[in-house]
């Protein structure tokens, strides 16, 4: 199920219900898309592909929103709802965002999963894949099935165990308040710390440290308003590194994320022979900070198919070591991967939002033609029948009478 694959029916108030600037629950909203999703099998599919499009937003208030919504779907929409998750589509998309999320946001979503297996797709067979799915899940955590299988006699170390679990359970919320704290304090200077379950339990941040500087390795354009552009040399400040993929800085044109793997903690400028050597002639030393990335920094789809073409024809029970050619060409591939990744979410980002325009254009098109078929019907014949219009003399008749006859 890919969850940019299509648009949905519910996508627009699935985005209003876990908007990253919603400061508590819209429920009102949750418990309307929970009777729409519930109304057939077609409306809980659609609801299931914008919700889990909404869990693979690199924002964690916006997946702690999705995740709400979530679990109020499986609560209230019914065994329609329950087997549309309870699908390899859906186990196959779940992997993905946990390998993904943010740990805190992690431990929500297996919370989730372990309260469904546990309750409502417990007891129906058909819904067994959601139990499989936790078991397989804790298994490859290396977590034991069984509580009590240990030993009989083991009661103190059962305590131990019910304490362990007891604190592993509360260090999985604070780690989930302090990462919606943080995003709360990006998105929204004020907010009451009664939102959500655990966020009063958080001590008060500590004071942000001073910005650290970095260098622009790569090019980035911003594709969305929150996004930050910079040219290759340029000095970008760094407040927020939290994320290990995406950072948060600003620098003279303004404020916003960028990807981690573009800069670099070096600061030094590179000297004049290698940025000429790099960027294709001689520049000044003014131009260097703002050189061209080096070749391997652009992709290149030619040297792609190059490697593709060396590995299909190399030979895997051959003794010799692999060509220079080819590992040139993989060292190469290799580095455009972090290009590869961004260009394909900007990609996604631009193709979801080319989408939803195309459908408000075919609603504003469908209004057009009824407001032209209404102004193009015949007007409505009138009741009464039209009055004989008056004889034009008849004021100089009037006038000047006939003479009598004598």
């Amino acid at each position: 199920m890919g969850i940019f694959s299509n648009t949905s029916p519910f996508d627009q108030d699935v985005e209003r219900a876990t908007s990253e600037n919603n400061t508590h629950e819209e429920w009102g909203l949750i418990l309307e898309i929970c009777d729409r999703a519930g109304a057939s099998a077609a409306a809980a599919k659609e609801c299931l592909r914008a919700v889990l499009r909404r869990l693979a937003h690199p924002d964690p208030h916006v997946q702690v929103h999705a995740a709400t919504l979530l679990d109020a779907c499986v609560n209230n929409c019914g065994r329609t709802f329950h087997l549309e998750v309870a699908s390899r589509d859906f186990e196959t998309e779940f992997r993905r965002l946990l390998a993904r999320a943010q740990p805190a946001v992690a431990q929500r979503l297996r919370a989730l999963l372990r309260k469904w297996a546990e309750g409502e797709f417990r007891s129906d067979p058909a819904l067994d894949l959601i139990p499989s799915l936790h078991s397989k899940l804790r298994a490859e955590a290396g977590e034991s099935a069984g509580g009590a299988s240990g030993g009989a006699g083991a009661g103190a170390g059962s305590g131990a165990g019910a304490g362990a679990g007891a604190g592993a359970a509360q260090r999985e919320q604070e780690e989930l308040a302090r990462a919606i704290a943080l995003s709360l304090r990006e998105s929204a200077p004020a907010v009451a710390p009664s939102l959500y379950p655990r966020v009063d339990a958080v001590s008060d941040p500590a004071p942000q440290p001073a910005p650290r500087k970095v260098r622009a390795l790569y090019d980035f354009e911003a594709a969305e308003d929150n996004e930050l552009t910079f040219l290759a040399g340029e000095i970008v400040h760094v407040t927020d590194s939290s994320d290990p993929n995406w950072w948060k800085g600003y620098n003279e044109r303004g404020e916003g994320l960028f990807p981690a793997n573009f800069v670099t903690s070096d600061l030094t400028e590179p000297r004049a022979e290698e940025a000429a050597a790099a960027g294709g002639g001689t520049r000044g030393a003014r131009s260097v900070q703002f050189a061209a990335p080096p070749e391997e920094a652009h992709v290149d789809e030619a040297a792609m198919d190059a490697a593709l073409a060396l590995l299909h024809e190399a030979d895997p029970e051959a003794a010799a070591d692999d060509s220079a050619e080819l590992a040139r060409l993989e060292a190469r591939v290799h580095q455009m991967g972090p290009l590869v990744d961004a260009a394909l979410e900007r990609a996604d980002r631009r193709h979801a939002r080319l989408t939803q325009l195309s459908a408000e254009l075919v609603d504003a098109l469908n209004l057009y033609h009824e407001l032209m078929r209404d102004a193009l019907k015949p007007p409505a014949l009138p009741t009464q029948p039209p009055q004989p219009p008056a004889a034009p003399y008849a004021p100089l008749v009037a006038a000047f009478p006939p003479p009598a006859p004598r």
